[in-house]
């Protein structure tokens, strides 16, 4: 056999012995991480805004995904013990710690990345643009200003009723079925 296909068996034989959801939510988000915003940054259909944002969001996705999925998968391995002794069945841990580990990367796709994400992306995003916040410590309406932008009452006197409603069903009367 040559090298390569040595290692190829060999690796095969790991992952197929070490099955973790893990290893599978890792490469996808590297692979989102890095790819993803490539390929966004070459569309020159879009403005150069919407891609820097686009790219930045996928990318800051991938890297929160990439330490969510490792985090959450040390804590939930850690679980697995106490599950299995409460349990009773010592001797299948490492189903559990797969089950878990499916689990764990399930929910952290669901709740974590999204809410992280979406915390961290604007200001990561002006800081490294170099954009301030403006913000307006003025938010004190003064009365002149809503007297101006009042909405005009709606006018009745022309109004034509289109449809009525009955008070019997469309289908009385009718048999429905045999």
């Amino acid at each position: 056999m040559s090298i390569l296909s040595k290692s190829c068996k060999n690796i095969c034989t790991y992952l197929g012995k070490n099955n973790n959801a893990l290893y599978g939510a890792l490469t996808i988000a590297v692979s989102k991480g890095i790819l993803r915003p490539t390929f966004t940054m070459m569309d020159d259909k879009q403005d150069k805004k919407s891609r820097v944002y686009t790219a930045f969001r996928e990318g800051t996705t991938g890297a929160v995904a990439f330490g969510a999925y490792i985090l959450t998968n040390h804590f939930v391995e850690k679980m697995a013990k106490p599950i299995c002794e409460k349990a009773k069945i010592p001797g299948k841990i490492n189903q559990v710690k797969s089950t878990l580990s499916l689990i764990s990367v399930s929910l952290t796709a669901l709740f974590i990345i999204p809410a992280v994400c979406n915390a961290i992306t604007k200001p990561l995003l002006d800081f490294f643009t170099g954009k301030q916040q403006s913000r307006n410590t003025n938010t004190d309406i003064t009365p002149s200003i809503i007297q101006k932008h009042t909405i005009p009452p709606v006018q009745y006197n022309n109004y034509h009723q289109t449809f009525t409603h009955s008070l019997s069903p469309f289908n009385y009367g009718m048999k429905v079925g045999l």
